[in-house]
């Protein structure tokens, strides 16, 4: 089974999912963000058996739940009501910025947002493997 990660804008849609030991982190698609955005999430996640959903949530820089925020909660709670598998949040603050600063490209670049979901699956996984070392001692 696998992890999926999603950067969600009010026009597209970032899509990455994790490899089948959950370690690593894949950049997969870019989608437009329309009526058919959720119906494409679903067949990714029976294509690739996703168990997890991880969603990043951009906080304010002040770190509170502004407009932007509410409305990725919202997109989730619409995409949820058809999956019955579970959505973790995880900050993105500075995931569009980090694939803007190594590739050179605009934020206008479509591509960049499967590389932001692949930050926000990879940040996930690595956060994940730390609290289970942490348990480990």
């Amino acid at each position: 089974m696998r992890i999926m990660g999603l950067d969600i804008g009010d026009k597209r849609v970032g899509v990455a999912v994790s490899d089948k030991l959950e370690i690593t982190s894949l950049p997969l698609e870019v989608y437009k963000n329309d009526n058919k955005i959720n119906q494409k999430i679903k067949s990714l996640v029976d294509k690739y058996d996703i168990k997890k959903i991880v969603v990043g949530l951009p906080y304010t820089l002040k770190g509170e739940i502004g407009t932007q925020a509410k409305k990725v909660i919202s997109f989730v709670n619409n995409l949820k009501k058809g999956l019955s598998i579970g959505v973790d949040y995880i900050d993105e603050r500075y995931t569009t910025k980090i694939p803007l600063r190594l590739s050179g490209k605009s934020a206008g670049d479509k591509k960049i947002d499967k590389f932001s979901a692949g930050i926000i699956l990879s940040d996930y996984l690595i956060k994940r493997k730390r609290q289970i070392e942490d348990i480990k001692k």
